[in-house]
């Protein structure tokens, strides 16, 4: 295993007709005309996320969680609501409450018998992953596959659903160290993202990055370059300079390069990302301890123990408080980092 965290940007099904999915939403449009309301909170919610203004979009939607309090019959906007707020907390690195909120949406989507219908698809793979960035893996595989079969059911194996799922899925399978597994599940992912989407989509990007780390874990060097500059290309040319994906595709290229011993070049890269971290989903966030942990790791190559030794000091700090101290990369960080103390490396305030 790589001591190198990459981290994925796993496209996410939105359950409600304000974030992404109008002419998908499994409840009657004439229902959602009668809640203007709700229905403004969660278009300007929609409009927070793509701006990665996460707190902006939780307190949007949670006053559209209020006004769904005031509807008769209102279990679909419940579900709908909680199921959005799960995906703010999980882009905030807020897994317990993320999780909590998913739970719910799934739960009052059984109580509406959707259980075959697109929605509760939609709902499954949401949970299933904020299971699997808990690394809770044998409770979110069931979950992804009960959500593809409904989804190759009612949108079919080549729509771009369907391609985010079984993503989604790959990923899960990288994290237990079957690439072999994950890889041609991707391959696929890919190939349907760019014929539905159009190769310049950001999930595109995604599925690139994904891939690329799979190439590199089975010695595809070359390969995997060529996939993860284009992912940053992509992400630079969707969202901008400073946006979280960026950071999240200046950190996976950093990473390759670095295991090229393109030290300078991945220092670059890590220090762009961390900047853009901090501006953007803030210092205690999952995806700053990983970059930080990164960074020591180019750092200790080069012999800068010290300077790496704070870094994972900080990232051990950041992960036992967002993703908790039972987390496989807390314990992972827990592990090196008493691994340089015993090394006796001196640190100096």
């Amino acid at each position: 295993m790589s001591r190198h965290m990459w981290k994925h940007r796993t496209p996410n099904l939105l359950l409600v007709i304000a974030l992404g999915l109008a002419s998908q939403l499994a409840f009657p449009t004439r229902t959602l005309a009668a809640e203007p309301d709700w229905i403004r909170y969660s278009l300007s919610a929609k409009r927070a996320m793509a701006a990665a203004n996460y707190n902006e979009a939780e307190d949007l939607l949670k006053k559209a969680d209020k006004e769904a309090d005031g509807i008769s019959n209102n279990t679909s906007h419940k579900a709908i609501t909680l199921g959005n707020l799960s995906l703010v907390y999980k882009a905030k690195g807020d897994y317990p409450n993320a999780e909590l909120c998913a739970r719910q949406s799934v739960e009052l989507m059984r109580k509406l018998e959707k259980r075959d219908d697109f929605s509760f698809a939609v709902a499954l793979s949401n949970l299933a992953g904020i299971l699997k960035d808990q690394a809770k893996f044998s409770d979110a595989e069931p979950m992804y596959e009960g959500a593809l079969a409904i989804i190759e059911k009612m949108r079919g194996p080549e729509s771009s659903e369907y391609a985010t799922v079984t993503d989604n899925l790959a990923l899960l399978y990288m994290r237990l160290g079957l690439f072999e597994k994950a890889m041609p599940l991707q391959e696929r992912a890919l190939v349907t993202y760019e014929k539905v989407l159009g190769p310049d989509h950001p999930d595109v990007a995604i599925a690139l990055g994904n891939l690329a780390e799979s190439y590199k874990r089975v010695h595809k060097e070359k390969e995997a370059t060529i996939l993860l500059e284009r992912s940053l290309k992509i992400m630079e040319k969707v969202y901008g300079d400073e946006h979280p994906s960026v950071a999240t595709a200046l950190d996976n290229l950093a990473c390759f390069y670095a295991d090229q011993k393109d030290f300078e070049r991945a220092e670059k890269l890590e220090l762009k990302s961390i900047a853009i971290y901090e501006k953007t989903v803030g210092a205690d966030h999952p995806d700053m301890a990983i970059t930080l942990d990164n960074l020591c790791e180019v750092y200790q190559k080069q012999g800068r123990l010290e300077e790496g030794q704070r870094l994972r000091e900080r990232a051990l700090k950041i992960s036992e408080k967002s993703l908790g101290a039972s987390h496989p990369f807390t314990l992972s960080v827990k592990e090196r980092l008493e691994q340089m103390h015993k090394a006796q490396v001196p640190v100096k305030n």
